[in-house]
């Protein structure tokens, strides 16, 4: 699965799980930032296959050269596995899990991936959006999608303002 993919999924699911910040930080380095790894790969699959090739479904480019680490394979359970003990808890196991399952759904359906990335995509955000209305409406009070819609639109445009506030102090406009 592509990398939004994988974020979208893993937020979700830290969203089900209410984690707090350092628990956040746990579930987006091992449910996403993972794919870091392929940036390793990246100069010499473009130097053999060109930038075009980086949209193919998959970047077997018959090489025989990884593209990956080992944490995306189930053996990467012996890396992540003793962490999680170490931590004393599952989120790295989890969210490592979840991140090669995407993976692994990806290798099983490769001729279908784009339609079922596509229809897992919607069906998370569908999710994402669903659990922070939900949230919303138990602390507002308030039932209407269509104000969750506005509150979200003013916040969005509260971050975008200060965004461009901190830009201007920093010299950039």
């Amino acid at each position: 699965m592509l990398t939004p993919t994988h974020l979208i999924v893993a937020v979700l699911i830290g969203m089900l799980m209410t984690l707090d910040r350092d628990e956040w930080f746990i579930a987006l380095t091992f449910g996403v930032l993972i794919d870091a790894d392929h940036l390793f790969a990246l100069p010499r699959y473009v130097s053999d296959n060109g930038w075009a090739a980086i949209f193919r479904p998959t970047w077997n480019d018959a090489s025989g050269l990884p593209w990956k680490s080992l944490l995306h394979y189930p053996v990467g359970a012996a890396i992540v596995a003793p962490l999680a003990v170490g931590w004393r808890f599952l989120l790295p196991l989890t969210f490592w899990a979840v991140h090669v399952g995407l993976d692994e759904l990806q290798n099983a359906a490769l001729g279908y991936s784009t339609w079922i990335e596509s229809a897992l995509l919607v069906g998370t955000t569908a999710g994402i959006v669903s659990v922070s209305f939900s949230r919303w409406r138990a602390e507002t009070g308030n039932a209407s999608f269509q104000c969750f819609v506005r509150d979200v639109g003013a916040r969005v445009r509260m971050w975008m303002a200060d965004l461009r506030l901190i830009r201007t102090r920093a010299g950039r406009t």
